[in-house]
């Protein structure tokens, strides 16, 4: 027997499994080393990739406009003055460049947040805080292949010069964050609704671009804007690991290039069962944000397998919306139809768990009461690590195979691909 222990909380707990059962444990690359942040951003505004530096794009009398990710926080307040250097240098005057700070997810900002990204940027700079309802500074610049009428911020479309900035990483059903999904940061709120509305697909999930209906949709928005330039960074624990500028389309095949190359990890084999804790406090404090480790541990459990998911959620089951939607919602059929009528930002993640509970047998070792993650979340339970092995092996059979995921959230399983060769 194999002892195993896996992150819970801010303890451990521990699952022993047979050496005739375990097919592995699947654990996170080590993490790329940190750079001198300003030199990092250097050079990739010197190296922009499919695309002339920044300076030499622009004309001295350019209207240039700057969409901001708010998920940056305080990078912002180091990346955007090395912006602010390149159109200086390009002849550009403070007062022909416009910051517009929105949200991906259409919510206001509260000042206290707008305060804390805002950077000390030359005076005669415009800073714009986009809102998505405010339709009269909207305009409707044609639809994609979705049916989805884009709608953008109109001052930022009508700029000579158009520049996203953004924060690469997994993305829970864009697949990965940054690059095209920037534009939403712009996006009136019936755009990021109807874009929203294809996460009920299961194409729609982390670390899928091929086929994935959210990203191809966003690709269309951000031609029909026609971007000029892309500054993409990488970030861990709050620092800056990678930067990346330059056209949008190679800089973000290069960003989502370099992200995988961080997250994910080849597998041989799918398991019968994977063992996963998203990896301790923070990322198990709440249900809601443990969640997201069962999409990663389906990437390598078999067809009708079973997943033990360990996250404490000392904190409960988080979002509101999230339980009350799960409580009011019997079908996905019932889910999309609420979706058409309103937008809800947490229904791609009622979508993903009732259509995982529907092809797999999930089972939750947490500190929730059973009136909440089974009575609402329709998880089966167990009160230990070792309950739960049991429970997963009768349900898969004693001689099942078992995947261990103890960082889930740091790790991007991948299924290793077979040799053809003869």
């Amino acid at each position: 027997m194999v002892e195993i222990w896996v992150p819970y909380g801010d303890t451990e707990v521990c699952l022993t499994v047979s050496l005739e059962n375990l097919l592995g444990i699947v654990n996170p690359k080590p993490r790329p080393k940190t750079p001198e942040t300003l030199e990092e951003i250097d050079r990739a505004l010197e190296n922009p990739l499919g695309a002339s530096k920044l300076r030499e794009i622009v004309k001295p009398n350019h209207k240039v406009a700057i969409a901001i990710d708010k998920s940056l926080g305080k990078l912002v307040n180091i990346i955007l003055p090395k912006i602010f250097t390149e159109l200086k240098q390009g002849g550009i005057e403070n007062s022909n460049i416009s910051v517009f700070i929105g949200s991906k997810k259409g919510e206001l900002l509260p000042f206290e947040k707008l305060e804390e990204i805002l950077p000390k940027i030359p005076s005669g700079t415009r800073i714009k805080f986009h809102d998505p309802y405010q339709t009269e500074e909207l305009v409707e610049v044609g639809s994609t292949g979705s049916k989805t009428k884009v709608f953008l911020n109109k001052d930022f479309f009508q700029a000579d010069i158009k520049i996203l900035m953004g924060k690469l990483g997994l993305h829970g059903y864009a697949g990965f964050s940054g690059g095209p999904q920037t534009i939403l940061t712009v996006s009136g709120i019936k755009t990021i609704h109807q874009n929203y509305n294809l996460s009920i697909n299961p194409k729609a999930r982390v670390g899928i671009l091929e086929e994935n209906p959210v990203h191809k949709d966003l690709k269309e928005i951000t031609k029909l804007c026609n971007i000029d330039f892309v500054m993409d960074v990488f970030v861990e624990n709050g620092e800056l690991v990678k930067a990346f500028s330059g056209n949008l389309e190679e800089t973000f095949a290069e960003g989502v290039n370099y992200v995988k190359s961080v997250y994910e990890v080849e597998v041989e084999s799918k398991a019968d069962i994977v063992v996963a804790s998203p990896g301790g406090t923070p990322f198990d404090s709440t249900l809601y944000d443990a969640q997201e480790t069962i999409e990663h541990a389906l990437k390598i459990v078999r067809d009708d397998g079973a997943v033990v998911l360990a996250a404490q959620c000392s904190e409960g089951y988080g979002d509101q919306k999230f339980y009350r939607l799960m409580a009011e919602v019997d079908s996905i059929d019932q889910l999309k139809s609420i979706m058409k009528k309103e937008y809800i930002p947490v229904s791609h993640k009622i979508f993903q768990l009732m259509d995982t509970l529907q092809r797999f047998r999930v089972i939750l070792v947490s500190a929730l009461p059973n009136t909440i993650a089974t009575g609402v979340f329709r998880f089966k339970t167990a009160k230990c690590m070792e309950e739960a092995i049991e429970t997963a092996l009768r349900f898969m059979g004693k001689k099942s195979k078992i995947l261990v995921l103890p960082y889930a959230m740091k790790t991007l399983p991948v299924l290793r691909p077979k040799n053809n060769s003869t």
